[in-house]
């Protein structure tokens, strides 16, 4: 938040309605996903474009206020997948909960992820075994989650690639939301399913999934 005292002292962006500023910054960074941010922390990516560099090396007011814009914004993906756990890649998000980033972001996407590939390509893994671990991981970017002080919403996404487990079935690893307290917002993100196409099927998955998150988080208003 810009100081109206002594306006005169700050750089001219800074003078500058917030308003006009944010629409400059808003050609500055604009809504560009791009995939793996930042190497490591288990972020899959973010929906805009970070600060210039040049502008955030200008001044620390000017920095300050383009970054406050920049994360107001910008989304952060996390998935929430068994392949993560199984090809142990960061599975414990430890490097997540030791960055900077998780003071910082406000708005983030949890994707539950149910890849119907992994699960032809080993058949001995069962759907019990299968969520358990979705839960696992999900649960734990939950608890990073809750610690995030600037937090305000989170999106819930579903992308199920499987065909054969009912919807019902995988309803345990939404229990990971229950991490989160009253002041985070959900809103609903992707929701896709192989089972369910086209209508009526698409929207009585619709209708189930945000049941179930209503279900595991009940003041989720959607």
């Amino acid at each position: 938040m810009i100081s109206t005292t002594d306006t005169a002292a700050l750089p001219r962006l800074l003078q500058l309605p917030r308003e006009l500023r944010q629409q400059i910054y808003s050609y500055l960074c604009p809504p560009s996903p791009i995939s793996n941010p930042i190497p490591t922390v288990g972020i899959t990516s973010v929906s805009h474009r970070p600060p210039p560099l040049p502008l955030l090396l200008t001044c620390h007011a000017i920095s300050t206020d383009i970054t406050s814009y920049y994360f107001s914004n910008a989304s952060w993906k996390l998935i929430a997948s068994h392949a993560f756990n199984f090809y142990r890649i960061d599975p414990t998000l430890s490097n997540l909960a030791s960055s900077r980033l998780l003071k910082k972001i406000e708005k983030v996407e949890l994707v539950f992820w149910f890849d119907g590939s992994l699960l032809k390509s080993y058949p001995s893994l069962k759907t019990t075994t299968y969520c358990h671990e979705i839960k696992k991981r999900a649960t734990r970017a939950c608890e990073l989650l809750a610690t995030a002080p600037e937090l305000r919403i989170l999106q819930v996404s579903w992308v199920d690639s499987t065909t054969q487990e009912a919807i019902e079935d995988k309803r345990e690893v939404l229990d990971a939301l229950k991490r989160l307290d009253a002041k985070v917002r959900f809103e609903v993100g992707v929701l896709e399913w192989s089972g369910a196409q086209a209508e009526p099927e698409r929207g009585d998955f619709e209708k189930k999934v945000k049941g179930l998150i209503q279900v595991a988080h009940p003041v989720a208003a959607f």
